[in-house]
């Protein structure tokens, strides 16, 4: 399985690089669809980029900031997803133009591993030169294989970047051996990956999701990779949705939504079919707000909330974050395929009455410095969050105590 993996991410890779340009990827879609799917969801998402000027935010104290991972997850959920490739593609390019800032936090004398990584797979996936990025990733590899920030406000990398390295890394055609015994060394007695490389080794469900991805990459860890998924289908519940035992005891559409390509990867069809079940059933339909159709919550106590609030519901952080890693069940596609290509415009949600209105929350301006987050699609799940005045920047803010996990449930 993992050599066929290799084989189609040159393939894809190689068909991205020769086209003349990523519109020219693009071909037409229906303007409408019937019913909520993956469709509407990458309308969703392309509607919140277009509001944003480009990319996504995040509010922290009464401010906007631009949050760059969030942004590249859902550039690769429409690439999944086949659809709004025109959102993406102009994404993209706010991506390339502000990437020192979100690999550096502003300051050229740091340097971040997990964001230096997602760039590196972003990149590859649209199209774009990346010898920057990799060369920068390759400066922070340690002698055991680790992939360390360079920072003088601590270490903050985990295993989600770790896994995005060895991805990058391999669809570049440079496997790293160490790399990937460091990344397999993770691995706990429960069969889970633990998300932080010190302290006790409990196993994490999404950074167990994205090490899979990343043995899978690699190849040779079937036994590893056989662990890995038993760990997580037993956090499947019978709804089909996956638990984040370290963050809370329901299931979400981001754990669930990373799930779903592990166990594609291993070939539990049942498991990722209840997983795509369970994040279709959060998907918003006619009966919300235009401008949330096609999103989705990220777990039923919000999606019950938000159908609550009638013509008042808003998309917000956590619909940002739940869509565009639940576009990974819906369109279950690894890292290591995914490719930008499909759909110029994806096709919005066509209700027969007309239900409460409401308008996106995203907006073009922002104030304050960026946000840096350094998780997956990791969709800042585990990223960082390093905001504060613009005379001190993030990185400064971050060592004086102000660095906080951003995770989609806060």
């Amino acid at each position: 399985m993992t050599t066929s993996l290799r084989t189609r991410a040159g393939i894809t890779g190689a068909l991205a690089l020769t086209c003349a340009g990523l519109t020219s990827l693009a071909v037409a879609a229906p303007a409408t669809a019937a019913t909520p799917d993956g469709a509407t969801g990458a309308h969703f998402l392309a509607s919140e980029l277009a509001a944003g000027g480009d990319h996504l935010s995040v509010s922290s104290g009464g401010s906007s900031f631009p949050d760059y991972g969030l942004t590249i997850d859902a550039v690769l959920g429409l690439d999944a997803a086949k659809n709004g490739q025109s959102a993406a593609t102009r994404a993209a390019s706010y991506i390339t133009k502000n990437a020192a800032a979100y690999r550096t936090g502003g300051d050229t004398k740091e340097l971040y591993a997990g964001a230096t990584a997602k760039l590196l797979v972003f990149a590859q996936a649209q199209g774009l030169p990346g010898d920057t990025y990799l060369n920068d990733l390759k400066t922070l590899e340690q002698s055991t294989g680790q992939f360390k920030d360079k920072s003088a406000y601590g270490d903050y990398s985990n295993t989600i970047g770790q896994s995005l390295a060895i991805i990058g890394l391999t669809r570049a055609g440079k496997p790293d051996a160490k790399a990937v015994d460091f990344l397999a060394k993770q691995q706990c007695n429960d069969g889970g990956f633990r998300m932080t490389f010190d302290g006790s080794c409990t196993g994490d469900t999404d950074a167990t999701s994205l090490a899979v991805q990343a043995l899978s990459a690699a190849g040779g860890h079937d036994a590893a990779i056989g662990k890995a998924v038993n760990f997580i289908a037993g956090n499947q519940q019978g709804s089909g949705g996956v638990v984040e035992p370290a963050a809370q005891a329901a299931p979400n559409t981001n754990s669930t939504g990373l799930a779903a390509v592990a166990f594609t990867l291993a070939g539990k069809t049942s498991e990722a079919a209840k997983a795509k079940s369970f994040v279709s059933g959060l998907q918003f339909g006619c009966s919300a707000p235009a401008a949330l159709r096609g999103g989705y919550a990220f777990d039923q106590k919000s999606f019950d909330a938000q159908s609550a609030k009638g013509s008042k519901a808003t998309a917000g952080d956590k619909e940002l974050r739940a869509s565009t890693q639940a576009m990974l069940a819906v369109n279950p596609q690894p890292y290591l395929e995914v490719s930008a290509g499909g759909a110029a415009t994806a096709p919005a949600l066509s209700c027969a009455t007309t239900a409460p209105s409401s308008t996106a929350t995203a907006t073009s301006t922002t104030t304050g410095p960026p946000i840096i987050t350094d998780g997956p699609a990791a969709g800042g799940n585990h990223g960082v969050l390093l905001a504060g005045a613009a005379a001190l920047g993030g990185a400064a803010l971050a060592g004086a105590g102000l660095r906080r996990r951003l995770r989609s449930e806060d």
